[in-house]
């Protein structure tokens, strides 16, 4: 082969190489779709939760329990106020939010664990509201961060008419 032939076909050669090469790594085919054995291998183990510990104060147990036919909505109102007192000494401020919310920090999904009131009662709702003695949720409406007014609808079972409670 003489030189002039053999110097073009080198160079022709070297190209087509270079093609092929790239033309390999756009056409490389995906990776294969994971199986669910596959997913279950590389998934990581389950965390495990430590049960969080609530610290139930003697307050909890001490006080006047709501709903109680011993004692009169001014008293259960009187009682949810302390309960605020106490729950603001631990934490800087009363609990916040909807019933719901307040419900919660008060049986201790607070920062602190520590719960204020019995976890069951008259006081609870299947929502996990607190609930007056005719079984209507309280209304809190928070003023500032250290006063939270708080209304039971009465025996009417309807907010804001004349026969509500308002603390």
């Amino acid at each position: 082969m003489s030189r002039r032939f053999f110097v073009p076909a080198v160079i022709g050669c070297l190209l087509l190489g270079g093609l092929l090469l790239i033309w390999q790594q756009d056409t490389v085919a995906p990776p294969p779709a994971p199986t669910p054995e596959s997913r279950r291998a590389a998934a990581p183990p389950p965390v495990v939760q430590e049960p969080v510990e609530i610290t139930r104060l003697p307050i909890a147990d001490d006080i006047t329990p709501l709903n109680s036919p011993d004692s009169q909505v001014d008293d259960d109102l009187a009682t949810l106020e302390l309960l605020m007192s106490e729950f603001r000494k631990h934490h800087e401020g009363n609990p916040i939010g909807e019933n719901e919310e307040i419900t919660a920090a008060l049986l201790g999904a607070n920062p602190k664990r520590l719960s204020y009131l019995p976890d069951k009662g008259t006081h609870l709702n299947r929502n996990g509201q607190l609930v007056d003695r005719w079984g209507t949720p309280y209304f809190f409406h928070q003023i500032s961060g250290s006063e939270t007014q708080i209304r039971s609808a009465g025996p009417d079972k309807e907010m804001n008419t004349a026969d509500d409670h308002v603390r």
